[in-house]
This record gives structure tokens, sequence and C-alpha cells, in this order.
């Protein structure tokens, strides 16, 4: 199964004290799925700062996902609840070792759409960083047949 999609994300992050930001993007992708797994494709636009970078959500399970980004950079996260992965962001001029551990993954996907639900912390070379979370709701359209216009 592959369709086309209405994606929309709503990322929260915070650094230490500092109040927290957030950024909503809603976006056309991709989802596709097959025997419980599905993937998440859209591309970055200006407003995340990633313009050129394809990102992909593959939900492995309910509990488990792994985040990469290609393109302009290079990135691949894995999410499972109590685990920490460690992986290295690559970003053109070099890149950075950072640790993600996940708090709670919550996938309610299936082929009708639905929501995924990632709370994660994030290190940078071994240091604290940020909390982040990730709610993201996925909804099916259907794609409108082009017309056709003879001349008259």
């Amino acid at each position: 199964m592959k369709q086309p999609v209405l994606i929309t994300l709503r990322g929260t992050q915070a650094y230490g004290r500092e109040a927290p930001e957030t950024i909503e993007l809603t976006t056309r992708g991709t989802m596709t799925g097959r025997n419980g797994k599905f993937a998440i494709s859209y591309e970055e636009t200006e407003l995340t700062g990633n313009q050129g970078v394809t990102t992909t959500f593959l939900i492995l399970n309910p509990r488990r996902v792994v985040l990469t980004r290609e393109g302009a950079v290079q990135s691949k996260m894995v999410f499972e609840e109590g685990v920490k992965d460690e992986s290295f962001y690559e970003l053109g001029f070099g890149s950075l070792l950072i640790g993600i551990y996940a708090h709670r993954v919550v996938s309610e996907l299936s082929e009708a759409g639905g929501r995924l639900v990632i709370d994660y912390s994030v290190e940078i070379e071994q240091s604290m960083s940020s909390r982040n979370n990730y709610e993201i709701t996925v909804t099916p359209v259907e794609e409108k047949p082009c017309e056709e216009k003879t001349a008259p």
C-alpha cells in the first residue's frame, strides 16, 4: 500500500530551563505500509530549516520508530522506549555524536492514517541538550485526476 497523505507535525523542543519552542507544519507526503509496518515521508521546507531534505519515519512496531533524513543533512535516529541510541548526525561540514533516549513512543497508525507520538531527550557529544516531542497526525488524501482541456 502506498498512498498520498496530509501530515500534520507538531514539534516541541525545550533546552534546560528555557521556555519550550514549538513548530507546526502541515505538508503533503506519502505513507506506505505492509504487515503492520509503516513509513511516512515528506520533503522538508525553508520553515524547518532543512530545505532539500527528505524525512522518513519508519514505524517498525507501535513502540519502535526509525527517523531518517537524507539530502543536505544525513541522519538516522532510533526511538525505542527506554533505550538509548547513539549515532552521528552529518551536517555537511562535519558530524556530531548524538544520543537519543526515547521516553515514550506511541503509534496508532493504520491504512486509514492515525497518530504517532515520540517523546525523547537528545545528548550532543554526551552532554544533555534538549527534551523533544513529536506529535504527528496522518490523514489519507485522494488524488484528483488531472483534467484535460482541449483548445476551442
